[in-house]
């Protein structure tokens, strides 16, 4: 039988019949058009095409059409699709841009320094937290959110700034975002910041 390889994620790749349906995500469909775009949009955690759309105030149709994309296209986090000339982008949904993370921490040593760090009693709900949040990614990060537990860096900066915090950068740094989150839950007495 004949395969065809399709790789999805990460490394993770399938094998699939020659004649399979795929569907294909934008990355796929437009990677050549993104780079002829006016104007972009990188997808974030929660989008969709309507959502997209909304968010920019222009049909949804118009924006499938820029991106030559049917509502079965999938989008990516991370992914770049093309907005159309009449896309309306406030200052505060433009996208995050940080550089790259100076350390990469797997899930499991991102784990382990929230067990360092948070007391034996928060630890539980700090882990649910993280895995909700940034899906224990510490290099994650949205249009204002960034690392494991998904810092606000705009709305925390003058307390942030006492730690030492005064580039969002610095809240891809494992431990230093971890640091921020238990600062953050001893500041409100709660969890409330991620509820």
């Amino acid at each position: 039988m004949n395969y065809r390889r399709l790789f999805i994620s990460f490394g993770v790749s399938l094998c699939l019949s020659i004649g399979a349906s795929v569907s294909m995500s934008i990355r796929e469909v437009s990677a050549h058009s993104t780079e002829k775009c006016s104007r972009t949009y990188v997808v974030r955690r929660g989008d969709s095409w309507s959502r997209i759309a909304g968010r920019v105030k222009v049909p949804m149709k118009d924006v499938l059409t820029a991106n030559s994309a049917t509502m079965s296209s999938m989008l990516l986090i991370g992914d770049v699709i093309c907005l159309p000339k009449n896309a309306v982008i406030a200052d505060s949904q433009k996208s995050l841009t940080l550089p790259p993370p100076t350390r990469i921490y797997s899930p499991a040593k991102s784990q382990q320094i929230i067990r360092e760090i948070f007391p034996a009693k928060l630890v539980k709900r700090a882990l649910e937290i993280v895995a909700r949040e940034s899906n224990t990614n510490a290099a994650d990060y949205n249009f204002c959110c960034i690392g494991l537990f998904q810092i606000n860096f705009s709305a925390h900066r003058s307390w942030l700034a006492a730690m030492g915090v005064t580039r969002p950068e610095q809240l891809l740094d494992a431990y230093v975002n971890v640091r921020a989150a238990l600062k953050l839950y001893q500041r409100s007495g709660s969890w409330a910041a991620w509820n």
